[in-house]
């Protein structure tokens, strides 16, 4: 059974873990402006977690996944940045596998779609797969956070769908 969080349900049950952002819910968006993280209280180890992002233009925010906080405590991230040329565009896994570039228009909705399990992560972005890695050294459980990462740009998140497998 899925855990399907409403945007208002995030910002009470979720904890923010740094940061100056600003999360408001806006219906059954949750729009983030600023800097910071929002993150699970649950940990998660193997998940599937489904969503929906829409960004300002060149944005830059992330999912960070099995992670024992935010900032520069061990975690994974899956960037979401709509910048072709970017080193890690949408649906890299920073620092370790760089994403095929898809092509997102600005302030777009897509899908976006991320599998962990034991040391393998698969992510689509409108059901393609843009990057497959399977050596994950960190295979221990942790927060799940939604990311923020720059001042006066905004990024969204809706319909966010978490699962353990």
């Amino acid at each position: 059974q899925p855990l399907y969080t409403e945007a208002a349900h995030l910002v009470a049950n979720w904890t923010v873990e740094e940061g100056k952002a600003k999360w408001t819910p806006i219906g059954d968006i949750l729009r983030a402006d600023g800097l910071g993280h929002l993150a699970t209280r649950e940990r998660f180890q193997d998940f599937a977690l489904e969503l929906y992002v829409r960004a300002s233009l060149h944005s830059n925010g992330g999912i960070l996944f099995r992670s024992e906080g935010s900032g520069a405590k061990a975690h994974y991230e899956i960037q979401l940045h709509d910048v072709e040329g970017a080193v890690y565009p949408t649906g890299s896994l920073y620092g370790l596998k760089r994403a095929r570039y898809p092509h997102i228009p600005p302030e777009s909705w897509y899908l976006f779609q991320l599998f962990v399990k034991d040391r393998r992560v698969v992510v689509r972005v409108n059901g393609e797969t843009v990057t497959e890695y399977d050596n994950l050294d960190r295979t221990e459980a942790g927060h799940i956070l939604l990311q923020a990462h720059q001042q006066n740009r905004w990024i969204e998140y809706k319909d966010i769908r978490v699962r353990k497998i």
